[in-house]
């Protein structure tokens, strides 16, 4: 009789534990809780009916390629990451609001990198070197002004110059009307290995023709910080080494004096997502799928098709050129690049990466 007794109560407990589970998905069941309830109830909801997911699934590009991870994890399983991702991020956040590391608000003249499209309800935030061109080219097919349906057929240049201006940005409304699409609009965020993003910034802006770049930073950069360049010498700017731009980067009186440039910008600084409660975070590692379930979601994956990562790249992706850039780098700067970048890791779960343990030993990373 006791053991019956005990197997009639085991089986409560996971008939109790099932039920629970499907209660906790159901929470998640949407992108977000309903825009009537306030953003601090939605932290308060997920703070106390939600436990931290049990699995752990690294999303790590050094582990394995993105796609054949996704053909072991599913459909479902990924759109478990997905929420796992919101969760964590909300988790930080509240944290960082506990310990008055954050600001209480942030103005709408703050929030000019987000996108608002009023027909789908919805916002982007961009982030330059995160397929920004690409997604940028969606948005402005879905304005309903462009002759095409094709994002690719619309040219990079024209993107970010003449076409320009058939986007419309967050902090070209009221406080009070940017606050309601806020709570009522869906929000989207795609971001990318922090480090890798620098390296991709890098690559662009001072390896390939940027005329701007070079001008803007470049000669700066290299009077600033090469050895040996004559005050009267005419310096170009187009030739900055990976070394000094690092310098450039971890240097004092860039952040005091000028800010950091958008395209190695903080995370938190473009985006603001401890303010913005975003209901989607979007990985440059996964971004085919991750783009894939907005363009559904939406109801838009029949008019457009997002170009393909593998499609726009002319070059060897960055990625695969971490070790040999980053190995230049003397490990003081190594060290204070990751002082620098580690929020942007700590928020999106990005885990300390495999190609600087190879050059900090331990106690450089602190």
């Amino acid at each position: 009789p006791m053991r019956v007794r005990m197997r009639k109560v085991t089986l409560g407990n996971l008939v109790l534990a099932v039920v629970v589970s499907l209660a906790i998905l159901s929470l998640y069941s949407m992108w977000s809780l309903p825009p009537s309830i306030s953003n601090r109830s939605k932290l308060v909801a997920r703070k106390d009916f939600l436990q931290k997911p049990k699995k752990t699934i690294k999303l790590s590009p050094e582990d394995q390629p993105m796609g054949s991870l996704l053909k072991q994890l599913g459909e479902r399983d990924f759109d478990y990451i997905r929420k796992e991702r919101l969760y964590n991020l909300r988790r930080k956040c509240e944290k960082a609001e506990e310990a008055k590391l954050i600001k209480k608000e942030v103005p709408a003249k703050k929030l000019g990198h987000i996108i608002v499209n009023d027909q789908y309800k919805v916002l982007f935030c961009y982030i330059p070197k995160v397929a920004c061109t690409n997604m940028k080219r969606v948005f402005l097919i879905l304005t309903g002004q462009m002759n095409t349906t094709n994002p690719l057929a619309l040219k990079s240049k024209d993107v970010h110059m003449s076409l320009d201006k058939y986007l419309t940005y967050l902090d070209s409304y009221s406080d009070e009307e940017a606050a309601e699409k806020l709570r009522t609009y869906k929000k989207l965020i795609f971001v990318r290995e922090p480090l890798e993003r620098l390296l991709s910034a890098y690559r662009n802006k001072f390896i390939e023709k940027s005329a701007y770049f070079h001008k803007r930073f470049g000669r700066r950069i290299v009077r600033k910080f090469r050895d040996g360049v004559n005050k009267s010498q005419e310096i170009q700017g187009n030739d900055v080494t990976f070394l000094e731009f690092v310098h450039y980067i971890t240097d004092e009186n860039t952040m005091e004096n000028e800010g950091f440039n958008e395209h190695w910008a903080h995370y938190s600084a473009l985006c603001h997502p401890c303010h913005v409660q975003y209901d989607l975070i979007g990985k440059y590692e996964s971004i085919d799928e991750d783009v894939n379930f907005v363009l559904k979601d939406l109801k838009i994956d029949e008019l457009i098709k997002f170009p393909k990562r593998n499609a726009t790249y002319r070059r060897t992706k960055t990625g695969d050129q971490l070790e040999s850039f980053y190995k230049t780098i003397p490990k003081d700067l190594l060290g204070k690049l990751w002082k620098i970048y580690r929020s942007d890791y700590n928020l999106f779960d990005y885990p300390y990466p495999q190609f600087l343990e190879k050059f900090l030993a331990p106690e450089d990373e602190v």
